[in-house]
């Protein structure tokens, strides 16, 4: 019986892969694109769950290797992670405490202080009111012409002690997630790792996985390293300044630089207005005033120009386009968290990157050279 290839298929078998392959690959990115959209809306809306584990996840990554120094004194898994927890919980809070009283005599201040340093500015203050004024003179002109029928309906905002009591019950429960999870995945050791690797397929995925885990500790373990020694250096040079120049608190001013700049461009930036608000506040005039700000940018200039490019350049080689982009990104999607962990989300994608085939492009990308 004769065959008849046409009922077959609706499309010859000779076909040239050029006729079909633009279909497919349409089709393809347009998969891909509702998948990444998808997983984008999904990172926004659940980051309450996320954020947890994600910074559990970074913080395991940097103490594990002083649970397995434990472990090699013969100190279980379960108690060496309580010990390292309970130490870095013990150091917070220590930090804390001691930087309290000075954090809030800054605090019970600033009504008065700001009403002085408005003064101080109130030079520079009065082109803007004059402007103002104008511009609230030609809206009343423009007003005067309508109608006064209509009515004006003002919703009433929810008060500062509501907004304040959710985010502080929101970053508590968040806090004791992180640390609770975080004690776990340390006290597991290397078992949850074991339990990933056996979700792989082939023997060389595995091995390729346990390679990937591993250089990834090891990186971000030196970048925060790095990180972490550049900062200390940075509060201390902060704190002698400020000490020299008669800032009063001088060691609050060295811990906040130090700690504010773990977040890139951002947080020095805070800490630059922090300290010129606060040297207004002290200072009699704004000509005495301006040594305080000159000074902390000459320092971050010195740090971020010549230190961290020779130590953290040694450690850690990323496009600085792809830190700017994903600092954005993950400060958008996460606010201040999300920049915390902006740098290390670029370190584990390089990684992985370049020891999947055909991801080799985007880790050349992430590179610096």
């Amino acid at each position: 019986m004769q065959e008849h290839p046409e009922n077959e298929s609706s499309v010859p078998p000779d076909l040239p892969l050029a006729v079909t392959a633009p279909w497919l690959r349409n089709a393809s990115l347009a998969i891909m694109g509702m998948f990444w959209l998808s997983a984008l809306g999904v990172t926004y809306f659940a980051r309450a769950l996320l954020l947890p584990i994600v910074l559990a996840a970074l913080f395991t990554l940097l103490l594990a290797p002083l649970v397995g120094m434990l472990k090699r004194l013969r100190v279980r898994e379960p108690i060496g992670a309580a010990i390292i927890v309970a130490l870095l919980l013990a150091g917070i809070g220590s930090a804390v405490y001691n930087l309290t009283n000075p954090a809030l005599d800054w605090l019970d201040k600033s009504p008065r202080a700001l009403r002085e340093v408005e003064a101080k500015l109130l030079a520079l203050k009065k082109p803007v009111d004059e402007v103002r004024q104008a511009t609230e003179k030609v809206e009343a002109i423009a007003a005067g012409g309508k109608s006064g029928g209509s009515r004006s309906v003002v919703l009433k905002e929810p008060g500062l002690g509501s907004v304040l009591f959710a985010g502080t019950q929101y970053f508590l429960i968040g806090t004791v997630s992180t640390v609770v999870l975080m004690y776990f995945l340390l006290a597991s050791g290397d078992g949850f790792l074991r339990k990933l690797v056996r979700l792989m397929p082939t023997m060389r995925d595995k091995i390729r996985a346990i390679g990937v885990a591993r250089q990834i500790q090891q990186e971000i373990g030196r970048y925060f390293l790095t990180l972490s020694a550049i900062n200390v250096g940075l509060g201390i040079a902060t704190g002698c300044a400020m000490a020299l120049l008669d800032m009063p608190n001088p060691a609050l001013w060295g811990v906040m630089a130090g700690l504010l700049n773990f977040i890139p461009y951002l947080g020095p930036t805070l800490c630059g207005v922090a300290l010129a608000l606060a040297a207004l506040i002290n200072f009699d005039t704004a000509a005495e005033a301006w040594r305080i700000p000159a000074s902390f940018l000459a320092i971050t200039v010195i740090e971020g120009q010549f230190v961290q490019p020779m130590l953290a350049g040694r450690t850690l080689s990323l496009n600085p386009v792809a830190v700017f982009v994903s600092f954005l990104f993950w400060g958008w999607l996460w606010g201040i968290a999300g920049m915390l962990i902006a740098v290390p989300t670029l370190i584990v994608m390089k990684v992985v990157c370049s020891h999947v085939d055909g991801w080799g492009a985007f880790g050349a990308f992430l590179d610096r050279s």
